[in-house]
């Protein structure tokens, strides 16, 4: 993916100078074969090796018709948290019966509109929303087919505001009670919904295999109470995601297809020894398809040495195409990619252009020294970055570019002044 020709980085073949003299800085670089390698472990290491599965991508992690259209050739289909990314992926092609409905939250509007675009997959996440659901699909005279969401008791994540799987969280049916079993029998005697199974998601950027086992052991057990106290058999099993990716050169890489291997196996003896028949088994990938395919390219403004203190090195995006630094304390590995030869002997902290002392791309790096013009590489962006990229000082959101075979294309084109205004009503007196 990444090679060097004469101190310069190349990535899948193109230069980043020429990416920048063609689109501008910052810019978001996504390999597409390294996307596309990754949709074939999916494919090949679970959906195709193992019979009654299925694989939705949590489009949340970047949710672009470029993507999505990988996505739909490799087998996956779709997860959606709101209207919008509903409206995407249906205008990206994904067919309404691929597209799957999530969120904690999901209003009359969001029902609505999914209803009315044929789409008629949803994950319940609490009690309201079944009686919501069951009152629109009887209105609109859908059957829908549904998931409920509940608490697997298995926490995981590499920081608090992305771990899902504890009692204490905002999503799903709490398991600590008999929440989830109410959920299930109110479910069953809903007009126009087909309760189809259960879902659950620990957390996110999850390194260790042994909590996706946890994860299905815990899982089968509420399975079998399900079935001891409502006499409702269990057909599909959704595990969610959570997979994570290596963000810095020695973090840990999870092997999809061997964590999967262990899943499936666990899941086959866990049935078993409760006499249960094997469910349907879904899982979630986001961050680990796009995460890793995807770079940040940035231009160096000023380098300022503050003496005793430290070197900060600014470049002309930040928070505003990264948010995930000051939400996550989230770490990224940044290289000096036109001076890719040269030693490495400036640890700096890299800080973006926003009026924010929190804008930071990463608190420790160590690159060669860099002047005004040089410009840094940042791995591992394809994930959420885009997602969350925000106007802020009225910034304008990069484009995004795939690059393959010495190639590279325009898939999102960079907003422009005139997009800021866009919304906004004036000359109107009051």
């Amino acid at each position: 993916m990444y090679t060097t020709n004469q101190s310069e980085c190349l990535i899948e073949g193109v230069s980043v100078r020429e990416l920048q003299a063609t689109y501008g800085t910052p810019l978001y670089i996504m390999s597409e074969p390294e996307l596309e390698r990754r949709l074939g472990i999916v494919q090949n290491a679970f959906l195709d090796k193992y019979p009654n599965t299925y694989a939705l991508y949590a489009s949340k992690a970047l949710s672009i018709a470029a993507v999505y259209e990988k996505v739909m050739a490799a087998g996956l289909s779709v997860d959606v948290v709101s209207r919008g990314e509903m409206y995407v992926a249906l205008h990206a092609g994904v067919p309404a019966e691929r597209i799957h409905v999530h969120g904690s939250n999901k209003t009359i509007l969001d029902i609505t509109y999914a209803l009315e675009q044929g789409i008629t997959h949803f994950t319940i996440d609490n009690m309201r929303e079944i009686s919501l659901l069951s009152g629109l699909a009887a209105e609109y005279n859908r059957e829908v087919d549904v998931l409920l969401r509940i608490v697997p008791q298995v926490v995981g994540g590499a920081h608090a505001a992305i771990q899902t799987g504890g009692v204490d969280t905002k999503f799903g049916f709490p398991t600590h009670d008999d929440t989830y079993l109410d959920a299930i029998r109110t479910t069953l005697e809903a007009e126009h919904l087909q309760l189809k199974g259960i879902h659950c998601h620990v957390g996110s950027q999850i390194q260790d295999p042994t909590l996706f086992i946890n994860t299905v052991k815990t899982m089968v057990r509420f399975m079998d109470t399900i079935r001891q106290e409502t006499g409702y058999t269990t057909d599909v099993l959704n595990i969610g995601g959570g997979f994570g990716v290596a963000y810095l050169d020695e973090d840990e890489y999870l092997d999809f297809a061997q964590t999967m291997e262990q899943v499936m196996e666990t899941l086959v003896e866990e049935v078993e020894a409760r006499e249960l028949p094997l469910p349907k088994i879904g899982i979630e990938p986001g961050r680990w398809l796009v995460a890793n395919a995807g770079a940040t390219l940035y231009e160096v403004g000023t380098v300022k040495e503050v003496s005793g203190v430290r070197t900060f090195v600014s470049v002309d995006g930040g928070m505003t195409d990264n948010i995930r630094p000051a939400l996550y304390d989230a770490e990224y590995e940044v290289v000096a990619a036109t001076r890719m030869n040269e030693e490495k002997t400036l640890e700096a902290k890299i800080v973006g252009a926003c009026c924010e002392s929190g804008d930071i791309i990463s608190n420790r790096s160590l690159i060669p020294p860099v002047t005004p013009g040089d410009l840094l590489l940042v791995k591992a962006t394809g994930a959420y970055n885009f997602s969350m990229a925000s106007n802020y000082n009225q910034m304008l959101r990069p484009a995004v570019v795939f690059v393959k075979d010495g190639a590279h294309r325009l898939v999102v084109r960079r907003q422009t002044f005139e997009d800021l205004v866009a919304c906004e009503v004036i000359g109107q007196s009051t």
